[in-house]
This record gives C-alpha cells, structure tokens and sequence, in this order.
C-alpha cells in the first residue's frame, strides 16, 4: 500500500492506475466531488479525472433558484442537463445540491412578502426541478447553511425564515416531499463539527423534526476543515447521534484548507488530516463522502494561498489523495 504521505511526480498512470471509486471496499459506499461546474468538463483532463476518481457528482451553483428559475416561469436546465449526461455516460450518481439556501435567490422571488404565493411558488419550483430528475438525481440538500455561522444563536433569518416564519424548514421539507416521495432529503450545514454548541443546535433541530414527522431523511456536514482538523471522536459522536434518530449522515463539501509553507511541506498536514477524517467517518457508518471539487485548479478558499483539494493545479495526485485511497482501502 502506498504510504499516505507519498507525494509522487506527474505522470498519466498516476490517476488512472489508483482509483478512489475502483478502491471502494464495500458497494453502496460513495465517493464523489460537489462543485462541478459544467464548464469545466470542457477540460478533457478535468473531464477524464472526475470519470475515473469518482462515483458521484453534484453542482456547484447550477441548481440554486436563481441559476435553475432566473426569471418567474421560465426554467433553465441546459447546464443541469449537461451534468446529469455526463454521470449517466460514466455511471455516476447526481446528487441534487442546493435546492434552497440564503444565497442565490432571484430579485422576482424575494420580492414575494406572502406566504401562501411564497408557498405556491416553492412548490413549483420543487415540483418542476425534481419531477424532471427523478431517478437521475438519487438525494437532494434541500436546505443549506440554516443556522448563523457559528451557531448559538438559532435560525439565520433569511429570506424563506422571514415570510415564511420560524417553521419554514418543516415546510419545505414537506414540500420536496410531496414533489418527489422517493428522494433522499437532507439538510446540508457547516461548522459543527467546530462549535459544540452550533452542534447541539443543528442536533435539536434536526431531533425535533423528526420528532414532527418531517419527511427528513439525513444531515449533510459540509467539512470544510480550516488550519486543522476536529478532534479525533468528534465526527463520530455526531453520526451516532442521528443514527439513534433512524438518519443517514454525509460528509457533503469536504477540503482543507492550510497556510502555505515553503515546498508545500503543508501537504504533509493536509493529507493525515483528509486520511483521519475519511477513516473516521467509513468506521462510524458514513456511506456518502463529497469533496467540494478535486484539483486546486478550480478551488476556493478564503485562506490566502491554500490550496484545499486531492490534485493539485495540474492534476497531480497531492498525499491527500493517497490519504483518502488508502482509508477507503481499509474498508
């Protein structure tokens, strides 16, 4: 077995010979990477390494309301369309990411201030997006980011929270149920993992809608790990905890992202922290792990020079990489 810190030259063989989805110990495990814009699969590498590392895919922006419904009525799917192609080519499954967030509306929606037209409206827009995926996109973040940043002070009071109150995230999960009864449906967040007490409050939450009957059927973590990592125990105590509620947990966005060091010698870091955290949610139970894309080429960061994913800007496979292929190794 490849060691995990191994940081080995660019060649051609060095992606196709180690596959991250070929590595899958057990079926029903997937491994994909969120973020993929259909852009991107102009790049025949970008195109060929997706193909070969991953099972699943999910969009980075392309389903949020104002890229999928821009203007009331009239619906856009081309890019959606491209993605879900490209998965059916490559027999990958489409996870449907974003179906509501505080982010992204369009100016005509947010200009709606009644409930009953904003109800209607949800509606709709499920409704239209999840009828024409249904059995092409196997699970959906329904809503995303719901609690305040760092958590301890309850809902963040988007738009969805003001018109609709504090019991709208009951409602569009109702709502997506009634549009598509067969979906997965999962509430996506970020950082809890980080702050215990943003933990406690995603938990009662979630506890509570299951409480209520929500048609809820998971939590997301999102996992993007800053300068360093949860304390070792932390993922796993979250996942037993929904598990005891009868719901799945997915790691949904992973990265990491650390300051840069002279060589990359950060990589070093990176890859222990991608391996730990990989092993760490396979021996809880975790059956569903996304990155937030795969090559720094297209990564995001808010720290200054990181770069956050498993290949770097050219496509060479970096120690996380190897991290990551050597825990699914071991299950």
């Amino acid at each position: 077995m490849l060691a995990a810190t191994a940081f080995v030259p660019a060649t051609s063989a060095n992606a196709t010979v180690l596959s991250l989805r070929e590595r899958v110990a057990r079926p029903g495990i997937l491994i994909g990477s969120g973020a993929i814009n259909p852009a991107y699969l102009d790049e025949p590498r970008f195109a060929k390494v997706l193909a070969q590392q991953f099972n699943s895919l999910s969009p980075e922006n392309e389903l949020k309301w104002s890229f999928t419904q821009p203007q009331q009525g009239v619906f856009d799917f081309t890019k959606l369309d491209r993605l879900v192609a490209f998965a059916k080519q490559h027999r990958m499954a489409v996870k449907g990411h974003g179906l509501i967030s505080g982010c992204c509306n369009p100016a005509w929606l947010e200009q709606i201030q009644d409930p009953d037209r904003l109800r209607a409206a949800m509606t709709t827009h499920f409704k239209t997006i999840m009828t024409r995926y249904a059995g092409k996109m196997d699970r959906w973040d329904v809503a995303t980011e719901v609690l305040s940043t760092f958590g301890g002070t309850g809902l963040d009071q988007n738009y969805f929270y003001r018109v609709l109150g504090p019991d709208y995230l009951a409602e569009t999960f109702r709502i997506a149920h009634a549009a598509n009864p067969n979906a997965k449906l999962f509430l996506n967040e970020s950082l809890v993992e980080y702050y215990p007490a943003k933990r406690q409050e995603l938990y009662g939450l979630v506890a509570d809608l299951v409480r209520r009957g929500v048609p809820i059927s998971g939590v997301g973590l999102e996992m993007h790990e800053t300068y360093s990592a949860p304390e070792a125990g932390v993922l796993t105590g979250i996942v037993k905890s929904y598990k005891a509620l009868g719901l799945e947990v997915a790691i949904t966005e992973m990265d990491v992202h650390l300051t840069p060091l002279p060589d990359h010698a950060e990589y070093k870091q990176q890859g222990e922290i991608y391996g730990r955290l990989v092993d760490e949610a396979l021996r809880a139970g975790v059956r569903d792990i996304s990155f937030w894309g795969f090559t720094d080429k297209h990564a995001y960061t808010w720290v200054p020079g990181a770069k956050p994913l498993m290949f770097d800007d050219r496509y060479v496979p970096k120690p996380a990489f190897f991290a990551t292929w050597a825990a699914l190794a071991r299950h």
